[in-house]
């Protein structure tokens, strides 16, 4: 009886050997190898001093997003967010919280707005103007080599019934254009000898616009807008440099800005002086991330301000509210 289970043993033994040689078992770890006793043959373990080590896996960390892969589309990357300057993340950890929420302050739309208004408040300055001069409710730098003089072109959009920097630029013997769409008003000259035209500033053509209501627009209207470019060429403006390019269009200026980057017109404009909006309800706070970008992009193309004028600020959510009148040269204007 113990013969026979000696045997079957030793078989067994056996089997799992030839197995194993075979390179079934061949991986890191105890190995099995035989011994002689005698007329016994012993199936022991043995476990080798060096062993090959297996391949290392370096895992995905958790926070990585998850991606629905019975999708097909995939979703874009978007652009870490950044501040104007870098010095912004010390001043926005010890901005007021305004008594918001945790989900509020660190959500992206109240980190741009916050670096928006950082800059505004911090730096209202990117160069000083030595002869810098009011014109009506705007300012003009005279300095070399952004002094307007004649012959000069300037248009201006978004009036609101307020002529005097129109005017006051008229006087400087400029050739004016001013656009309103809001006003009701019939294209016409002034005795200043500025041109009015009821057309708004947009990034394409458009006939039959129908605006957001605010404080200028209470009832339903129907506006032409036209782009830049399309207005120059109506004009016979094509070729000519803008002196002056003053907007102020109730929060389309971002996508106008865009505009004219995309399109290469920054080279040809001197002075730049619009008002920055953004509403409660416009544009939506998802977009604010954007508007920084937008607004970035412009000192980026050169245009530097040498005055910044902000408005009074609403930081609770649903009535936030940033406005701020800010005039820039083009610091790489060739005429």
């Amino acid at each position: 009886m113990n013969r026979r289970v000696l045997i079957i043993v030793s078989l067994l033994g056996i089997s799992i050997l030839l197995f194993y040689k075979g390179g079934l078992f061949q991986m890191a770890g105890p190995k099995m190898i035989e011994q002689e006793s005698g007329n016994k043959i012993n199936v022991v373990l043995f476990t080798p001093k060096t062993t090959q080590s297996l391949p290392k896996i370096e895992l995905i960390p958790e926070k990585v997003e998850k991606y629905n892969f019975t999708k097909s589309k995939k979703r874009p990357l978007q652009e870490k967010l950044q501040p104007v300057d870098i010095a912004d993340w010390t001043i926005l950890a010890e901005m007021p919280t305004y008594k918001q929420p945790k989900r509020v302050l660190q959500s992206d739309w109240w980190k741009a707005a916050a670096f928006l208004e950082i800059d505004f408040k911090k730096r209202p300055k990117d160069l000083r103007c030595r002869k810098q001069k009011s014109v009506g409710n705007w300012f003009l730098c005279q300095d070399e080599p952004y002094k307007v003089k004649e012959p000069c072109l300037v248009y201006s959009f978004g009036i609101g019934n307020d002529f005097s920097f129109d005017d006051a630029m008229a006087k400087l013997g400029c050739e004016v254009h001013s656009f309103d769409p809001s006003m009701n008003m019939p294209e016409h000259v002034r005795n200043t000898s500025v041109v009015f035209h009821p057309i708004g500033l947009s990034t394409s053509v458009i006939k039959d616009f129908n605006p957001r209501h605010d404080i200028y627009v209470i009832q339903d209207q129907r506006w032409t807008m036209m782009d830049l470019l399309s207005i120059m060429e109506m004009l016979g403006h094509k070729n000519r440099v803008l002196d002056y390019l003053k907007i102020d269009v109730e929060g389309h200026e971002w996508s106008v800005i865009d505009y004219l980057l995309k399109n290469g017109i920054t080279s040809r404009i001197r002075h730049f002086s619009l008002e920055y909006h953004i509403f409660p309800d416009w544009p939506d706070k998802a977009r604010y991330p954007d508007l920084l970008r937008t607004y970035k992009r412009l000192k980026e193309a050169s245009f530097y301000k040498y005055f910044t004028g902000i408005h009074p600020l609403n930081h609770t959510p649903k009535k936030f509210n940033i406005q701020a009148d800010v005039c820039y040269v083009n610091i790489k204007f060739q005429s």
